[in-house]
């Protein structure tokens, strides 16, 4: 069985994910903490992922891809996260035309054509503010939890005014509004329309097409995913489990050119 099984991991700053394709679809995945190497963590969720396959013997014909794809060395191969995500993200919506992938370092924008092509993309500079780390940061600052930062923001009748230019300057208005008494759930609500401000002005150097599916781990968060959608008029596809769309699309290569 595994001869037909194609697999793709995509190792990222924050996770290691593996998905595994057979010919009626996806037999299994695994979403772990990339906290150790790469490679450790690569297998490891390839691992998983066949544990909850069933059981069944590593494929050979894997495709890895993510900022720590280069550490994966029994990939048969590997592919940028561009493409993964445009592919991932074709296979999951059809009719999606741009994806913004919204991970814990880096966020990018990929306009897609209709046979699933990424056709221009756009990624953000090294600035923090606007990623997963931003959030990450000013949950520290806050001392609220992470998984809780998006229902406290939706729970504001107001915003707090929150830099979206600069982590650095953004962290001491934060701590700012802290030390006048302003209610927690405001500053988060500015601190998400902080985010959005970024996110929005890099879809904006691809030229937004509808319809538009946004992906990776900020993908779970109420708070930004609303603030998105009313920033850029459009309604939002969002995938049961955004933060495996890299993944599906690398073991979608996979599937596709098992030899290569």
């Amino acid at each position: 069985m595994s001869e037909a099984v194609a697999a793709g991991i995509d190792v990222g700053s924050h996770n290691a994910t593996a998905v595994l394709l057979g010919p009626h679809g996806v037999l299994g995945h695994a979403i772990l903490a990339s906290a150790e190497e790469g490679e450790r963590a690569a297998r490891r969720s390839l691992e998983e992922a066949c544990a909850r396959a069933g059981g069944i013997p590593a494929p050979q014909n894997v495709v890895a891809t993510g900022c720590g794809r280069s550490q994966v060395s029994f990939a048969a191969r590997r592919s940028s996260e561009v493409l993964c995500q445009a592919r991932g993200t074709h296979h999951l919506f059809p009719q999606a035309r741009t994806v913004l992938n919204l991970g814990a370092e880096s966020n990018r924008a990929v306009r897609i054509s209709p046979d699933g092509r990424a056709t221009a993309f756009a990624t953000n500079d090294k600035c923090a503010a606007g990623s997963g780390r931003f959030l990450e940061l000013m949950a520290r600052v806050l001392e609220v939890p992470l998984e809780e930062m998006g229902e406290l923001a939706l729970s504001a009748d107001s915003r707090a005014e929150v830099s979206s230019r600069c982590a650095v300057f953004a962290e001491s208005e934060v701590i700012s509004h802290i030390h006048r008494g302003v209610p927690r759930a405001e500053i988060l609500a500015g601190i998400h329309a902080a985010v959005v401000d970024r996110i929005v002005e890099l879809a904006g150097r691809i030229e937004v097409e509808p319809e538009v599916a946004v992906t990776g781990g900020l993908a779970l968060n109420r708070a930004l995913l609303a603030e998105l959608e009313s920033r850029l008029g459009l309604p939002l596809l969002v995938p049961p489990e955004p933060r495996l769309v890299g993944a599906l699309g690398a073991a979608l290569a996979s599937a596709a050119s098992p030899r290569e």
